[in-house]
């Protein structure tokens, strides 16, 4: 879910949209979690102004808080070395003026540092990887966390998140143990790791932070069109697992990336980011109305809140595959859910 999703899969023709009017909630958005807002990857150095420009246009529309995303880059599963891609992430004079121009508006921000693959064979992703050396990858890795912890605390950052969907990394408690002692060392904010939706069970590192973080890319249906009724009873049982756990852990749950692109098949396979098959807003829609229905009402000892994926400057609903919610029917009950009005 790091990778641009704008453009990607097999465009089919671009046929004339007809975008269905905004149906009534029937029910008040209040009750809502203190931490809502969008993700925003920081991956386009040529977009410096479009970001400015989305930062403020998201602060108009009711909009208090952005999970910034950042990327170093591997060359492949079995690298040691991590480093930043100058043509795949701002600089950090560029992530500067972001922070400063968000803090300015009253916006306030969170910092996630990813780990991208230059190269992977088939489905291969950073969950897998797996180097000759785990104490160089590791040393290599705590450099890149600890310069980013750096920013988030020269700048002013509220939420850090000290990694992203690691899997594989997950068993070396030890290791995590003491990356994380070396960031509070370094940044003073709340702590967060970002734990796969079907894996966030199996890392023992909580008690080190100060929230458990997770994506959430669940399979909410069986049928394209699913109502949405249903798709909330599908929820119920997920968030009884989910906070039973965070009921035993201590911590609240904040989800660090929640979100379902523009295609029909989005209710089923949300974390397919290379979907196939025709856009449906419609479908779209239903999966942000069950959202902003069952993650309502629930005691902040629990859920601290959620960040939507994403806010990508320049996206539009032609845009195949897209996450990014420009000119699409579910952005105006997002906003409404942003905003709290």
């Amino acid at each position: 879910m790091t990778l641009v999703v704008s453009g990607m899969g097999t465009t089919p023709p671009v046929a004339r949209r007809l975008l269905p009017p905004l149906p009534p909630l029937k029910f008040p958005l209040t009750q809502l979690p203190p931490i809502r807002g969008f993700c925003m990857q920081l991956e386009v150095p040529g977009h410096y102004t479009a970001y400015r420009h989305s930062i403020a246009r998201l602060r108009k529309r009711g909009c208090r808080w952005i999970n910034f995303v950042i990327n170093a880059r591997q060359n492949n599963v079995k690298s040691e070395h991590i480093g930043f891609l100058k043509s795949s992430t701002l600089s950090p004079r560029h992530i500067r003026h972001i922070l400063a121009y968000s803090h300015s508006l009253g916006i306030e921000t969170m910092l996630m540092p990813i780990v991208l693959l230059n190269h992977a064979t088939g489905t291969q992703w950073r969950g897998e990887i797996k180097p000759p050396s785990w104490a160089k990858w590791f040393a290599s890795y705590r450099h890149y966390i600890l310069t980013v912890a750096g920013w988030a605390q020269r700048y002013r950052v509220s939420i850090f998140s000290v990694g992203s969907e690691l899997i594989s990394t997950e068993p070396f408690t030890g290791r995590w143990d003491r990356l994380i002692s070396a960031v509070r060392r370094v940044y003073h904010g709340k702590l967060t790791y970002s734990a796969n939706w079907d894996h966030y069970r199996y890392v023992q590192f909580w008690n080190k932070l100060d929230y458990i973080g997770m994506n959430s890319y669940y399979d909410l249906a069986r049928h394209n069109q699913s109502p949405v009724q249903n798709v909330v009873a599908r929820w119920k049982p997920i968030q009884t697992r989910i906070f039973r756990f965070a009921d035993v852990i201590g911590k609240p749950v904040l989800i660090t990336e929640i979100g379902w692109d523009n295609l029909q098949n989005t209710l089923r396979k949300p974390w397919d980011y290379v979907g196939s098959g025709k856009i449906e807003p419609a479908v779209q829609l239903t999966a942000y109305r069950a959202f902003v229905r069952a993650w309502r009402g629930l005691p902040t000892r629990y859920f601290a809140g959620a960040f939507i994926w994403e806010w990508y400057p320049g996206a539009k609903p032609t845009d195949y595959g897209s996450y990014s919610l420009q000119g699409e029917p579910a952005l105006k009950l997002v906003s409404r859910w942003i905003s709290g009005r």
